[in-house]
């Protein structure tokens, strides 16, 4: 007996990742005949039934149907299960790289811009500070002020921790400067549907679109260039 989830759907599959590189993972992989190459489109859940307006009252029904389109996505690597997908129109030069690491896990780079660096050179020169007021200052305080017994000017030892710890650790800011830096993504959100993007050719929209096409550029056919003698026009000789 086949069970339901042998004969269910394989499209349209979901969006159920987005890095904050760019790139989007997708349910569907190898096991789904996914492989890298394969190009999606990532689309709205609702059709839209376009109508004549001008149709006669028989031709009610709609003449086309649409569906939002948010992102051209192409597969650059296809597990069993699921497969890492970018926008097609990634650059060549930040296309991601796929690695395994020592666990099985996967290392996905994406190039950063060629001028980019971390820190910044401006911050690493030491080119550019910023001077705090120090507001726990008595002398910052409004004049009828009452002192508390916590005020003071010296920070406590946890404050001392936690700063210690901002100097000490830039990895959090340097994960928000990859946001900025991230892969070309329009609009594309977990749980968003994918389709795979199959191109509709004129032959297939319209078979008599191809025939009018080689119509258009077939030789004209009148009275004069249908095999019609110009003899007549020569002079007698």
């Amino acid at each position: 007996m086949t069970s339901t989830a042998d004969t269910a759907p394989i499209w349209p599959a979901h969006v159920i990742h987005v890095n904050e590189d760019g790139w989007v993972l997708v349910n569907r992989g190898t096991s789904h005949g996914v492989a890298p190459g394969l190009r999606l489109i990532v689309v709205g859940a609702e059709l839209r039934e376009l109508r004549d307006l001008y149709a006669q009252p028989a031709e009610a029904a709609p003449v086309l149907r649409i569906r939002s389109v948010f992102e051209l996505l192409e597969v650059i690597h296809a597990e069993g299960r699921c497969a890492v997908a970018i926008a097609a129109r990634v650059p060549a030069e930040r296309r991601p790289q796929i690695y395994h690491g020592p666990n099985g896990e996967l290392l996905v780079w994406a190039p950063l811009p060629a001028d980019f660096t971390w820190p910044h050179a401006e911050l690493a020169d030491g080119a550019e500070t910023v001077e705090e007021t120090d507001d726990t200052s008595p002398d910052a305080w409004p004049p009828d002020h009452q002192a508390e017994p916590n005020d003071s000017a010296q920070p406590t030892d946890a404050e001392d921790e936690v700063d210690a710890g901002d100097d000490n650790d830039a990895r959090p800011a340097q994960e928000d400067e990859r946001w900025e830096q991230a892969l070309p993504l329009n609009g594309t959100n977990v749980g968003d549907l994918v389709l795979p993007a199959l191109p509709v050719t004129p032959s297939e929209s319209s078979p008599q679109l191809a025939v009018a096409a080689d119509a258009a550029h077939a030789p004209a056919s009148t009275i004069f260039d249908a095999g019609r003698s110009y003899d007549w026009l020569k002079p007698n000789t």
